[in-house]
């Protein structure tokens, strides 16, 4: 923790119970941990799906991050699901599903959730903002929140990540003109007169 103190890592569970007829009860599951070895993260996802099994869930929504390695203005959201019905859905909502683009994995519990799942017959969806990959990424977060609240008809308050995202866009802007300084003084060593 910031003040040095130290705190078991964990995995948490939530749970909403709906308000309007439009919506479902939600469980929600937050975490500060994966398994560190393969073994270790199917036995956390198995635990994971033994309990939401117990809890009676229907569909599974993974969230997570689809790294470009380069600057993103306006991130969108990339899905993949377990079957097609649910593509349909989450591309009305704004999702965007790369048809004709080589596949690749969904690495960590975002994907093995979904696999695992699947064979529990529990469809599901994951969903990643586009993002750098080099630093948190709240307008990226932001993308994917928009369309989950889309599909779940459950507003949720985004205001301390819009100013988290305000905060990341200055560093970025610093780094970049630390990297174009740095540049400039490589530039002018190179010439001796």
């Amino acid at each position: 923790n910031p003040d040095g103190t130290t705190e078991l890592v964990k995995n948490e569970f939530y749970y909403w119970k709906a308000k309007k007829k439009n919506q479902r009860n939600l469980i929600l599951l937050t975490g500060d941990y994966q398994g560190l070895s393969s073994q270790g993260q199917y036995e956390l996802c198995e635990k994971i799906l033994d309990i939401s099994e117990e809890c009676g869930i229907q569909e599974i929504y993974t969230l997570g991050g689809y790294g470009l390695g380069q600057e993103v203005t306006t991130p969108k959201v990339l899905c993949a699901a377990t079957n097609k019905n649910l593509i349909k859905i989450v591309k009305k909502h704004g999702a965007v599903f790369k048809k004709n683009e080589p596949g690749g994995g969904i690495v960590g519990a975002s994907g093995l959730l979904l696999g695992l799942g699947r064979l529990r017959g529990i469809e599901g969806v994951c969903l990643m903002g586009e993002t750098p990959g080099y630093l948190v990424d709240p307008k990226s977060a932001k993308a994917v929140l928009d369309i989950i609240m889309k599909i779940t008809n459950v507003e949720v308050n985004l205001a301390a990540l819009e100013k988290k995202a305000k905060e990341i866009e200055q560093i970025a802007h610093q780094l970049r003109e630390i990297e174009t300084h740095s540049k400039d003084k490589t530039d002018e060593l190179k010439y001796i007169g």
